[in-house]
């Protein structure tokens, strides 16, 4: 490989600073001068950086400045790729930075060592533009380099920091166990640039390194991977603009950067398929946990309990089934036995099919006989259930019911729905009621007519409407609402197109996309509201629900299985920001395919 020599990235400014002082009192203090905003010039290396045959043993890089400077965080700045198992040592002596390598460095193998933003003046701070330092222990210097991004899979907003590694080990074990072939660390901006690497295939991911080790821990860090090899395409050149120094402050200049690689950080979905816990809370209620999501159960069911007696109730993501004792069981025994046939890793990994047997025991009574009764007023059979009506939401959800159990019976007549004029005029509204696909216990009770403004909207569920497996039935409830009146409010109107017959989630966020106001699952054209809006800022934000459970599911690194994919609505400008003003109504169109194609 022909031997390839990089420029040092030095700052030389010349500046000519001419102070005259004519002082009369000999004891006022001196001004202090102007002061240094310059940063340190670097004047000698040694060796030279792209330097051939280095050492392999007790290796040694000198940074000569013009003037003293400190190191600041080098542990978190200073990367050395490939890295080591021991930390190269880093020290300042006198107005030179030195590196001293601890371990032997492997043969023939080129080094690169990003100084990043470590290296300031000792004065005032003033940061040396990042320099990176290059040499082979063989005869010649890879000259490959790559370049890439890595944002949040969620929020889709840059993630600092992550270490992104290249393995030259294609297999699973390497990237748990073994060190990269090549490091680099992501900016403020989620930018990184691999220099200096071989023309090769590598698999690539990218790590949250908590504890600072180069290895990829799965139970506590987060990932980011491409599920295709990576073979770099671009020789390295002198003046390249991959190459030349952009200050992280300078916005534009950051985000105009090109990349060739994309990685979208999530958090791994714990690897073995077991049993995770399994518990007896309530006499008639059990659940079982796994350690993943999406289980393959065969058969569930309780020793010597005919199984059209037992409700089962899996949670969205299938990693968590509850049981209940239906009411038709008089009597239920103190210690059950619960058996269950599943898909079970074994301890190379592999699914087999497995059989066990759970024991569940009755939980412990609280001793109630020598401690008073503090309220003598309420019923032993009484049902503890919740009303919910988010003014806002009350047009799409309605008002939600959350159940302590699951329901036996249902008396539609004792449910009232109306509706009160400004004028005090009310009127019976027409309803329906529906329980939730997936929470048994939830159920909502959506108006069937457009709600006023204005009008108030009151649910009256008498007592007993409602019965659980208990035998438990509900005292009466009135819930009062409106929907929000505020000329100051503003709102979104969506025209969304392109679905194709693809299942999409839309949510309106904040900028942060941190908290959801409005979601909608899209399976056709629609036409979506998100109203009753605070001025300010927002975000909509868009996944492919690829299992259409209405839920971000995340990926799998050894399935090669990616988290559903997200993308924000860019508006005109390009930017993901809308800014609402009091009272705004804003209508904005959004093509699905050309989104996500």
């Amino acid at each position: 490989m022909q031997k390839t020599r990089l420029p040092y990235i030095l700052v030389y400014l010349l500046t000519a600073v001419i102070v005259s002082q004519s002082c009369a009192n000999t004891t006022a203090p001196p001004s202090g001068g102007l002061k240094d905003t310059l940063a340190p010039v670097l004047v000698k290396v040694s060796p030279d950086s792209n330097s051939v045959n280095f050492p392999r043993e007790k290796g040694k890089i000198e940074l000569r400045f013009n003037e003293y400077t400190v190191l600041k965080e080098p542990e978190k700045h200073i990367v050395v790729s490939p890295p080591q198992k021991r930390r190269a040592e880093t020290k300042v002596r006198g107005k030179s930075i030195i590196v001293e390598f601890k371990e032997t460095l492997e043969e023939a193998r080129t080094y690169s060592v990003s100084f990043g933003n470590s290296i300031v003046d000792n004065n005032e701070g003033n940061i040396f533009p990042q320099y990176r330092y290059t040499f082979s222990t063989g005869e010649t210097i890879d000259s490959m380099l790559a370049t890439g991004s890595i944002v949040d899979a969620k929020t889709l907003l840059p993630i600092p920091g992550a270490t992104i590694a290249f393995y030259e080990n294609h297999a699973d074990s390497a990237l748990y166990s073994l060190l990269p072939s090549a490091v680099a660390k992501s900016d403020k901006w989620g930018y990184f640039l691999l220099t200096n690497i071989k023309p090769v295939e590598y698999r690539v991911i990218a790590f949250v390194d908590g504890n600072s080790n180069n290895i990829y821990n799965p139970e506590n860090e987060k990932l980011a991977f491409l599920d295709t090899l990576y073979r770099p395409g671009i020789v390295m050149k002198k003046d390249m603009e991959q190459l030349k120094y952009v200050d992280p402050m300078d916005t534009t200049a950051s985000l105009a950067r090109s990349t060739e690689i994309q990685l979208y950080l999530f958090r791994e979905e714990a690897g073995k398929q077991m049993i995770r816990t399994y518990e007896r809370p309530l006499d008639r209620m059990s659940f079982i946990k796994f350690n993943v999501p999406y289980v393959q159960i065969d058969s569930v069911g309780f020793e010597n309990i005919d199984s059209s007696f037992v409700i089962k109730q899996f949670n969205i993501k299938r990693d968590s089934l509850v049981l209940w004792l239906g009411d038709s069981i008089k009597r239920v025994p103190d210690t059950l036995f619960l058996n269950i046939k599943y898909m079970k890793s074994d301890s190379l990994d592999n699914l087999v099919s497995t059989r066990e047997r759970l024991k569940l025991t009755a939980p412990r009574k609280k001793r109630e006989e020598n401690q008073p009764s503090r309220n003598t007023d309420i019923r032993a059979d009484l049902m503890k259930m919740k009303v919910e009506a988010n003014p806002a939401l009350l047009e799409k959800d309605g008002y939600v019911l959350d159940f302590p159990a699951p329901l036996s019976e249902i008396k539609f007549e004792e449910i009232k729905f109306k509706s009160v004029t400004p004028k005090g005029v009310e009127a019976s509204e027409e309803f329906s009621l529906e329980r939730d696909s997936v929470e048994l216990r939830k159920y909502y009770i959506k108006p069937k007519s457009k709600l006023l403004t204005g009008h108030d909207y009151v649910l009256t569920l008498n007592q007993a409407a409602f019965k659980d497996i208990y035998g438990h039935t509900n005292d009466t409830i009135i819930s009062k609402s409106m929907l929000p009146k505020n000329e100051r409010l503003a709102k979104i109107d969506v025209t969304v197109k392109g679905t194709k017959g693809a299942t999409y989630v839309i949510e309106l966020t904040n900028q942060s996309r941190e908290r959801v106001y409005r979601s909608y699952k899209v399976m056709y054209d629609s036409e979506l509201a998100f109203p009753y809006l605070e001025q300010g800022k927002y975000s909509i934000r868009i996944f492919r629900d690829e299992n259409s459970n209405g839920i971000l599911d995340s990926g799998n690194l050894k399935e090669r299985r990616q988290p559903e994919m997200v993308r924000l609505y860019l508006l005109p400008s390009g930017s993901s920001v809308i800014e609402l003003k009091e009272g705004m109504e804003l209508s904005q169109n959004i093509n699905l395919e050309e989104i996500f194609k």
